[in-house]
């Protein structure tokens, strides 16, 4: 997005890099939950079988924070993307009339 607006960085870099070191974090956290107590014991869903118990530890709860780790991730993004059109545009281009990837 930089490129398009003629920018050398995005506007706000330090969001930025905590919006791209969640990744690992949410990554890390989602395969130390298959180590934790035999796995959180959910399908692709993320949502405990009905047939069970239902909650099963600690797994589970690991799973849905790196979860939110991962759309915290998308947000901080999202605000910088925006962040950076509208600070960075030229004066002559209206949010109106700004072109997406062209």
């Amino acid at each position: 997005m930089p490129l398009f607006l003629s920018a050398q960085d995005m506007r706000l870099p330090r969001l930025n890099a905590i919006s791209f070191w969640l990744i690992p974090l949410a990554l890390l956290l989602v395969l130390s939950s298959a180590l934790v107590d035999r796995g959180p014991g959910t399908r692709w869903t993320l949502y405990p079988p009905l047939r069970t118990e239902g909650h099963r530890g600690i797994a589970v709860d690991i799973v849905i924070l790196s979860l939110h780790c991962a759309g915290l991730r998308s947000l901080l993004g999202a605000i910088n993307f925006l962040t950076t059109i509208h600070t960075l545009r030229r004066n002559s281009v209206t949010l109106e009339t700004a072109r997406l990837f062209i």
